[in-house]
């Protein structure tokens, strides 16, 4: 068994995110109104209870476009579902029993709102409201417009939390991260302790709703970063995090 035993938290504000394709009726019939008409038209079309009946709005020539065929909010994410706490909150490290009898312990705070360089930060939701000449299609340069919706859910309380298990006393320096970036803040992706990635632990997630966000656009697909690097730009990444931790060490 390792001497200690460390719980990672992010801050207490985050929520979930997700990136998916909608029509491109939808999105140029909602780009230019205000986000309070997008959001109640997404609420409205994931909302089950809701007397009117897809099939029926489909036949209304003059009802506003819907997401998409069998649109489900939380869903429509094939490009993206994020659920963490924002990366500018920094980050809360505590020490816990090394024999896990209490994983949830408050009492030893060993760093509080800590501030954490990423390894890696990826563009993950941003886009525009403007569509190219070649429209859809893909041009000569690969870039190729998908029509998307982004809906954020703004939440408090507890997100996912990353144990560390190790024979020395907890270092900063070997703690990093990697970030999402979208239309609406930084989301933290993946963390990592002395170059190991930490597994999320979402047992004790439990956050309160705070607000609706939703944003629709063109997605440049060639310019959609997902989470996996290769091991070539795994390599780049890593020596520029120990440039850094070198030079925040040298001017400590």
């Amino acid at each position: 068994m390792a001497k200690y035993r460390y719980r990672i938290e992010g801050s207490n504000y985050g929520g979930e995110a997700v990136l998916g394709t909608v029509s491109a009726e939808f999105v140029n019939h909602y780009k230019d109104l205000d986000q309070e008409d997008l959001i109640d038209a997404v609420t409205d079309a994931d909302d089950w209870s809701n007397p009117e009946e897809p099939d029926d709005a489909l036949l209304d020539p003059n009802a506003p476009p819907i997401p998409r065929e069998d649109y489900y909010m939380w869903e429509c994410d094939d490009f993206e579902h994020l659920n963490s706490s924002y990366a500018d909150g920094g980050f809360f490290v505590y020490e816990v029993p090394a024999d896990g009898s209490d994983d949830y312990d408050y009492d030893s705070e060993v760093h509080a709102s800590l501030e954490v360089a990423p390894l890696m930060s990826r563009e993950a939701a941003l886009f525009g409201t403007d569509l190219p000449d070649h429209g859809l299609e893909t041009d000569s340069a690969g870039n190729q417009y998908v029509p998307v919706l982004m809906f954020h859910s703004s939440e408090k309380g507890s997100f996912a939390v990353w144990f560390v298990e190790t024979d020395e006393p907890f270092d900063k320096y070997k703690l990093t991260y990697n970030q999402a970036e979208t239309n609406m803040g930084e989301f933290i992706d993946d963390v990592y302790y002395d170059r190991e990635m930490l597994e999320a632990d979402y047992d004790h997630n439990d956050t309160t709703g705070k607000a609706y966000y939703a944003e629709v656009g063109y997605l440049n697909t060639k310019w959609h970063d997902t989470n996996d690097a290769s091991e070539e730009e795994l390599k780049e990444y890593w020596q520029d995090f120990d440039d850094n931790v070198e030079w925040e060490k040298e001017n400590e």
